[in-house]
């Protein structure tokens, strides 16, 4: 069964990192949602890369119940937010570098995705 990605975000490093996954094989993973801070970005992205979904706000994202996992890629001061919302949510997490903005904000969200039981992982 394929895993079922979100990806947060609709800027270049999301682009890239969606093009990098169609080298994996088919059938491994489906992008089922792309939640964005605008729901024209989010459009655009899902035309663009074969997104089943698109949302206007992360936390939509974050409600879709497809949605197994979440690339979380927007600029890095928002990774906190926004793996915080996706693991609030009981998403797993992989969030592009860096994790946080220091020491405190990772070991903030390190707790909270252990306290969840969810899967967090820098990329």
């Amino acid at each position: 069964m394929a895993t079922r990605w979100g990806i947060a975000s609709s800027g270049k490093i999301c682009s890239d990192f969606v093009t990098a996954m169609k080298a994996l094989p088919e059938g491994d993973h489906r992008l089922v949602a792309v939640g964005a801070r605008a729901l024209e970005n989010a459009q655009a992205f899902a035309q663009k890369h074969g997104v089943e979904k698109a949302y206007g706000s992360y936390q939509e994202l974050a409600n879709d119940p497809n949605v197994e996992v979440v690339y979380v890629g927007p600029i890095h001061p928002q990774h906190l937010n926004v793996a915080t919302i996706m693991i609030k949510a009981g998403k797993h997490v992989l969030c592009e570098k860096p994790l946080c903005m220091n020491v405190k904000e990772t070991k903030q969200l390190v707790d909270l995705a252990r306290q969840k039981g969810v899967f967090l992982m820098e990329a």
